[in-house]
This record gives C-alpha cells, structure tokens and sequence, in this order.
C-alpha cells in the first residue's frame, strides 16, 4: 500500500503530531477503499483497474509538484527516467498491476476479508523476506510470530477448504513490489507517476479488451464516470499523506500504523455479510496473536535502541 519514507531530520513535537495524524490518515483511507470500490460493483474488474492506472498518472503529476515544488520535480522526474532507475520503476510497475488487480478482484467479488488477511501477514511476510533473501537475524518473537501466523495460514485453507492463494498472491505482489521499490530511491509520488505511465499500454489494452464485450461504464452515465475518475485522487492523496507523516514519526509508530489498514477492511467485511466461520475466526486469531508478538518485539527493540 506505501513506501517507506527516510525520517531526514528530528521533527518537533508539532511537527510529530501532524505526521502521526498524516499516517494515520493515510491508512484509514487505505482501510476504507473497500468502500469506494463497493460503488462500482456494477462495473468490470478490468475496466476499474485500467481506470485506477490512468487516472492515478495525473493525479501523480499533480502530487509531484505540490510536495516537491516546480524545478525540484523536475529533477526528481529527471532522476526517475535514468535507464537504470526506469528498469527498475517498470519492474515495480509490474507487480503494483498484478497487486491492484488482485485486489479489486477480492472486493468486487466479496472477498474483502481475503484482502484484509493479506495485508494482515505483509509485516510478517516483510520479516522472512529479511531472513530468506537478505540473510537478517530474527529474535524468538519474530519466529514465533512467524509460526503463529503459518499455522493461521493452515487453519484458513482448512476453513476456506483450499489454501488462500489469492489472499497469498496479494500479499507476496506486494511484498515483491516493496522490495523492488527499495532499489528506487525516488519520492513516493514520482514512483507512482513513472509506473502510471509505464502501465498505459496495459490499462489502454484492458478497455479495449472490456469494450470489445459491452460498453464502457464510463460512457454510461456521468455518475459512474466521476466515481471512476475519483480513482485518481484516491490513490495520490494517501501516497501523499503517508509521504508527509513518514518523514515526522518513528518507523515503530509507522509499523503500528500499518495494522490500521487490514483491520478496517477487515471489519468492512464483516459488515458487508461476508461469511466468517469458527474455523477462520481460528485462523485470524492466531495471525493476530503472531502480530502481537511482532508488535511486542518491536517496541521493546525501539526502547532497548
């Protein structure tokens, strides 16, 4: 859902209080995006994901120069569209399509509570990510917020009578994305721009594909237009918004932050009717007790620092 921000400097107490109300913001409307894509239930899955990439270009642009300003996002674009930097952007843009495709599948299909267990294990799948390809070290927390959160895996492919794999598939896209993000060092802003515009080929492809079979929801009415239009702003207003608070609050703070997320979309979920048996009650708690310990150990490790 975000890139991580480098604090550059010590902020002040004000200045702490609005970045931590920034974040907070920011993932309260990644939390509540399941209510907006629920507006356009009526509309096809390929035709909402080609709307959110050329839409989120624009609205990328625009982001650019309010938070950098006129010639600094210039540079930044400039800096962007080095060869090296562009391969690695497009590889990202990549995995952000097949991410956001998977995503809006899981809403529109009511499966929101799918989604929310992704993002429920991202942290953790962060933690052996660590450990599987950059040989960190973990404490007993970790690995046994690792185990819990497995064995919650297990318990919901017994509920579900299949593994979650398009619960898994989201979360590893992103997780896979968030690597290769770190390897491009530029504004969260720039980066959605550069992979908007990468992805133009495709989102043109998907309407025409979705055309090819029934008109386009956008021309029905001007309703459903605008709400697709809303695309836009709804992705670059939180990349914005967490741009901002990042660079004011601790890593721990944004590591609590980002539970806020898949636990609104969680509760989404269950308001919206969606099936929630004993069995992936299981499962789910013990992911959140894995998160606990995850939780737990980070904090400690923050006060011991």
């Amino acid at each position: 859902m975000s890139d991580a921000v480098p604090i550059t400097a010590s902020p002040s107490e004000a200045e702490r209080r609005a970045g931590f109300l920034a974040a907070a913001f920011a993932y309260i409307i990644w939390g509540f995006l399941p209510l907006y894509l629920k507006l356009l239930a009526a509309i096809d899955v390929r035709e909402v994901l080609a709307q959110r990439i050329l839409w989120a270009a624009p609205a990328a642009f625009i982001a650019v120069f309010v938070m950098s300003g006129w010639r600094p996002g210039w540079r930044e674009i400039a800096t962007a569209l080095r060869p090296r930097m562009l391969g690695t952007l497009t590889l990202s843009a990549c995995f952000i399509f097949v991410n956001w495709g998977l995503y809006v599948y899981l809403v529109l299909n009511e499966r929101v509570i799918e989604s929310a267990l992704a993002y429920f294990l991202a942290p953790l799948v962060a933690v052996a990510v660590g450990v599987l390809f950059f040989r960190e070290k973990i404490g007993s927390a970790q690995v046994i917020a690792l185990a819990l959160a497995l064995i919650g895996v297990i318990v919901q492919g017994i509920a579900l009578g299949a593994p979650p794999y398009m619960a898994l598939a989201l979360c590893a896209t992103w997780s896979a994305y968030a690597v290769i993000r770190k390897r491009a060092p530029v504004p969260a802003a720039v980066g959605l721009l550069i992979e908007s515009l990468a992805l133009m080929p495709l989102a043109i492809g998907l309407l025409v594909w979705t055309a090819s079979g029934a008109p386009l929801g956008f021309t029905t009415d001007w309703t459903t237009a605008i709400l697709l239009a809303i695309a836009g702003p709804v992705t670059a207003i939180p990349l914005m918004a967490f741009a901002f608070g990042a660079r004011r609050v601790s890593f721990v703070t944004l590591g609590l932050l980002q539970f806020l997320a898949p636990s609104l979309q969680f509760t989404t979920g269950i308001v919206f009717g969606e099936e929630f048996t004993f069995l992936r009650g299981v499962s789910f708690a013990l992911i959140w007790a894995g998160l606990a310990f995850f939780a737990w150990d980070t904090l400690r490790r923050a006060r011991e620092a």
